[in-house]
């Protein structure tokens, strides 16, 4: 991410946060004496969830103690299926939330994180859900409905298409199985001439060794985190967009129930580590995709990268039509209009 970017993303909220800070500097804060139960689906060695543990340290930390987090690894509470059941319900208190998974109970929230193709400034989309996540009335009332609380937010970087053989032309698409999920991607996919198959990335490893797959869809560190790149080393050399991946979200009912300086620390810790996972997403690419290249996989020159882009269908209007046929047309619209509005003055420009 350029410098100018950082500094019109970072500026987003600078003042949010200086005004939090000011005010909890001039009193005794009254925190709240609890333990949460903070339960991820993901391993503690998969690169993103270092916000959650510098978020769960710096909760304790600044309340002295008052604020205790247990945190649960690995899925051992539940999946990340079943993650919008357990923070609903109050089975855990915080849990990894990923909006995709849950498109009926979250249609608007899982936006950025189901079309692809879309936001190729993935730290500018997370931002701008950000915002509307505590401006936009639908937005909210989605939030409440399924009575949850998003307090971190992260992006994944650009995706790229990753196969066991070279891709140069988009010819060379037709008829490739590649790894696909969620409603949107398999579209992305066809448009291609090639068959989506829905993949979790934990299973596509396997699947490619065993040529059931012949491509992934994915970034440089979920690539390099399930060592993908050891069965497939071809990687296009065209990003696609990258998506806001997942939320650390707490039920709301709990939340609500905290003192109003221990609700202000958990919402302002969250954007801290929003922000600063913001400004370690690139660098965390790159080091992925050098750690791939090292190993020995291998970038692949594309011929004709806008034609490409080109037979991607328009993903916002394919999302606005599957509003349209929910019956949530108006709403979606006002979202899209909002959330897309935000995102184009904070994204970057080639």
């Amino acid at each position: 991410m350029n410098r100018t970017t950082q500094t019109r993303i970072a500026s987003a909220l600078a003042g949010v946060l200086l005004a939090a800070t000011s005010m909890q500097s001039a009193v005794a804060q009254d925190y709240s004496k609890v333990t949460l139960r903070h339960a991820s689906g993901l391993p503690q060695t998969y690169p993103m969830v270092v916000t959650t543990t510098n978020f769960n340290e710096d909760v304790e930390k600044a309340t002295d103690g008052k604020v205790k987090v247990q945190m649960f690894w690995g899925g051992s509470l539940g999946g990340m299926k079943e993650a919008l059941d357990l923070v609903s319900k109050g089975a855990v208190d915080i849990s990894d939330i990923v909006p995709g998974y849950f498109i009926t109970q979250l249609p608007l929230y899982s936006m950025t994180n189901a079309i692809p193709h879309t936001f190729f400034d993935p730290a500018a989309a997370t931002v701008a859900l950000m915002d509307v996540s505590a401006s936009n009335p639908e937005q909210v009332a989605e939030y409440e409905e399924n009575n949850i609380k998003p307090l971190i937010f992260r992006a994944l970087g650009n995706f790229y298409f990753l196969c066991t053989s070279p891709v140069k032309t988009m010819e060379d698409f037709k008829g490739l199985k590649i790894k696909s999920f969620g409603n949107y991607i398999p579209k992305l996919v066809e448009a291609l001439g090639a068959t989506p198959v829905n993949v979790i990335v934990s299973d596509a490893y396997e699947a490619m060794k065993r040529g059931s797959l012949d491509c992934t869809y994915s970034s440089f560190p979920d690539m390099e985190a399930y060592k993908l790149h050891e069965v497939a080393k071809y990687i296009v050399d065209v990003p696609m967009g990258g998506i806001v991946a997942y939320s650390d979200s707490m039920n709301l009912a709990k939340f609500n129930a905290l003192t109003p300086d221990t609700q202000a620390l958990l919402v302002e810790e969250g954007k801290k580590q929003t922000l600063w996972w913001n400004d370690q997403m690139e660098a965390d690419g790159a080091r992925a995709k050098a750690a791939m290249l090292e190993a020995g996989a291998e970038m692949v020159t594309f011929d004709d990268p806008e034609a490409l882009h080109a037979a991607v269908p328009d993903m916002v209007a394919l999302w606005l039509a599957s509003m349209e046929e929910r019956g949530l047309g108006a709403e979606g619209k006002s979202y899209a209009d909002a959330l897309m509005a935000k995102y184009q003055s904070l994204a970057k420009t080639e």
